[in-house]
């Protein structure tokens, strides 16, 4: 065997080759001749990154006709090989046509270019992950307390009958794991006595996707009940699934034989032994709602590496195949029935709802929806058809309802129609118009029925100015009356808000009376926040003066004492954790935790006002209907100075069990007011703030609202010249003008 001597030039090798080509006119040699007559040479071979060793190789004038020994080859790479040539009884490998082969002639080195596609490659299928993957449902177990007290009177005129009504929980329980239930008991006072009564609810989880429940004096698989009140007593089926979305394919390149492990979120779903080639992760899968980070650890001969993809969310809150159903029997208000409810996604936007529900006096109904919803607006049809027996006589009724959104412009447009099979005279329209045309909104509805006297219309216009006030006027008109109103609102302060307005009434006298034609209502209100989580309010009219405060935090709190009534309302839990016990607002027993990022938002559930934002800009959310979605809304009317909102509402999926966490925060931009100083420490009136990302205007005394983020810009005068540069920091509420732009290294 002859080895190859470290000085030998890339001429002599050259020579070499020549010297052993074929004479003149003799037959062409076979490729696996030329392939053994090419010098034999110690080298090291590089497969793929990877070293296989110095080893003996016959290298080609033609580097396609290169020979290496088998062994350099793992059985994987068996694809690299054309042929197996034997040169002096010693067996050689023949590398592919297909393979690319470089000669690093200095460093005496083989370079064998990794091709896939002639490699086998694996395949890694990960839809039996998907159990792998937690829900979301986080364990917890408590005591959940609540007490509504109201009381009305009257000092102003005195005399008047007063009257006292409340409404006091307890309830242990909790969820986690399969199980979840409370019992307790509620405590009610309405008609000058007490009235106790006990309740219990328990739900169990059969598989991932289904749950039952029985309950007594509650509502199975709602939650722990709170303050509300309830007499069924019976069982409910619930089942939602088809959440977890399945990404079709993701593709790892793997030049040598490796280790693979599959992480989501930075949990292990899979881990395995992959051959060379193209690894294919197939059926993915990750929630619908939340996006998911899918890794990929890789550790071969040369070393380890990371590769790493974001699977985005569904946009559509019900997504292709998901499904949600509910159904209930039992006894309410002693009478017996069972009622069925359920949403099916069609994707895209699209999906499909039904209802129904009978009861063993003869009353049935039923009916089903179709929606579409986008960023836009969207669209609903739907059929009613009630059932009743009166008198021996069964009579039934159908109703049919269209209605639509859409955003034109600067303008969101909305109309709706109840039409009633076979009494058309009670068909319904209405269709309404806002409008953002800043700093005027604008907003009008009317409404009406085939019968005579049956319209409606009302409308406002609210002028906003800058940053401190807005002034609103509405009326409204209808058979037998008409309204008229002027309102406005004052901030001297981000923590002061001054509401006043007046209001004419026109009504029609009732017969006999001599009551006013147009009554006038009068009233005036401030509200000062204290901080994130504590509000002060005062209110009076002509014939009340209200002072009151809410507390938003570990307990939610209320109470308002005025001339004519009072009300107080408070709930909490105490929640068992590994630390020990801690105050909550609520067990959340069932519950989404809504993540906004801003303190003292209105959220509307259902249209219903359900709670503020706490300090940290969450609110927690209960009391659910199984079978159903639910939109959530801010209330724009009542957000804080300085929200931006993208979008006002959500349509959210509640959990079957336990808390969900829902982030929301990318919906919402907070600013805050930094008062300006120019480089002598005065206030910069009237002038702005420049920077990459826009421009904020500042009032005679250098105030301005900012984005809540860090930001580097320029202090600009009333006349457009620079002052100097500014950075505004998080937190900061005042801020000094830095080195002047024209003169630097002062």
């Amino acid at each position: 065997m002859r080895a190859h001597l470290p000085g030998l030039s890339a001429a002599l090798w050259a020579a070499t080759l020549l010297c052993a080509g074929p004479p003149v006119g003799a037959q062409p040699a076979s490729p696996e001749a030329v392939a053994c007559a090419a010098p034999e040479l110690l080298l090291e071979v590089v497969v793929g990154g990877a070293p296989r060793g110095a080893v003996p190789v016959r290298l080609g004038a033609d580097l396609a006709d290169t020979l290496v020994p088998p062994d350099v080859l793992r059985a994987a790479e068996a694809g690299y090989a054309a042929q197996t040539v034997t040169c002096d009884d010693v067996p050689f490998v023949r590398l592919s046509g297909q393979v690319a082969v470089t000669f690093d002639q200095p460093r005496q080195r083989l370079l064998i270019r990794p091709r896939l596609d002639r490699l086998q490659g694996d395949t890694l299928n990960l839809a039996g992950a998907a159990a792998v993957v937690p829900a979301g449902g986080q364990p917890v177990w408590g005591v959940e307390y609540g007490a509504d007290v109201q009381a009305t009177y009257a000092l102003i005129p005195a005399g008047a009958p007063a009257t006292f009504a409340a409404t006091v929980n307890a309830d242990l329980g909790g969820s986690g794991g399969a199980w979840s239930g409370s019992a307790g008991a509620l405590l009610e006072r309405s008609d000058g006595s007490w009235r106790a009564q006990p309740r219990a609810q328990v739900s169990v989880g059969v598989t991932d996707s289904v749950r039952v429940g029985a309950a007594w004096n509650a509502q199975p698989l709602e939650g722990s009940p709170g303050l509300s009140s309830s007499d069924f007593r019976g069982v409910t089926l619930g089942a939602q699934g088809g959440f977890t979305l399945l990404d079709p394919e993701r593709r790892v390149d793997l030049p040598l034989e490796a280790d693979v492990r599959v992480y989501l979120d930075g949990r292990e779903v899979a881990a395995r032994r992959a051959g060379p080639g193209v690894l294919r992760l197939v059926d993915i899968p990750h929630p619908a709602g939340a996006p998911v980070t899918v890794q990929v650890e890789v550790t071969d001969e040369s070393g380890v590496r990371v590769q790493e993809w974001v699977l985005e969310p569904d946009p559509d809150p019900l997504p292709r195949g998901a499904y949600l159903a509910a159904v209930r029997a039992g006894a309410s208000r002693g009478a017996w029935g069972a009622d069925v409810r359920g949403e099916y996604g069609l994707g895209r936007g699209w999906r499909v709802g039904a209802s129904g529900s009978a009861q063993l006096g003869g009353a049935l109904s039923a009916g089903a929806r179709v929606a579409y919803a986008d960023a836009r607006g969207g669209a609903q049809a739907s059929v009613q058809v009630t059932s009743a027996v009166t008198g021996g006589v069964r009579s039934t009724v159908t109703t049919l309802g269209l209605r639509g959104e859409t955003q034109v412009g600067a303008a969101r447009v909305s109309a709706f129609t109840v039409l009633p099979f076979g009494a058309w005279q009670d068909t319904q329209l209405g269709a309404a118009l806002n409008a953002n045309l800043d700093p005027w909104t604008l907003s009008v509805s009317a409404r009406t029925a085939l019968r005579r006297d049956t319209w409606s219309v009302e409308g406002s216009a609210t002028r906003t100015f800058d940053t401190v006030g807005s002034v609103t006027l509405s009326a409204a008109a209808q058979p037998g009356g008409w309204r008229l109103g002027v309102a406005g609102g004052y901030r001297p302060s981000p923590r002061w808000d001054l509401t006043g307005g007046v209001r004419a009434v026109q009504v029609t006298p009732a017969p006999g009376s001599e009551a006013p034609a147009v009554a006038w209502q009068a009233g005036a209100g401030a509200a000062f926040q204290v901080d994130t989580g504590n509000r002060v309010t005062a209110r009076v009219s002509r014939d009340d003066l209200a002072v009151g405060g809410s507390h938003v935090g570990r307990v939610l709190a209320s109470g308002e004492v005025g001339l004519r009534g009072a009300a107080a309302r408070v709930q909490g839990a105490v929640v068992a954790l590994p630390d020990g016990p801690s105050a909550q607002a609520t067990l959340g027993q069932r519950a989404v935790l809504l993540q906004t990022g801003v303190p003292g938002l209105s959220i509307l559930l259902g249209g219903v006002f359900v709670g503020r934002t706490d300090a940290a800009g969450s609110v927690l959310l209960s009391g659910f209907t199984p079978g159903e979605t639910a939109e959530v809304r801010v209330d724009l009317r009542d957000a804080p100075f300085g929200v931006q909102v993208g979008t006002d509402r959500r349509v959210i999926v509640p959990p079957q069990a336990g808390l969900t966490v829902l982030d929301w925060r990318a919906n919402f931009r907070v600013l805050r007011w930094v008062q300006v100083l120019g480089v002598d420490g005065t206030p910069v009136g009237n002038g702005r703030v420049v920077w990459s990302g826009g421009a904020v205007l500042l009032d005679d005394e250098g105030f301005g609202l900012f984005p809540a983020q860090a930001l580097q810009g320029e202090v600009r005068a009333a006349g457009d010249g620079a002052l100097c540069v500014l950075d505004v920091v998080p937190g900061a509420q005042e801020v000094r003008c830095g080195t002047p732009p024209d003169q630097p290294g002062q």
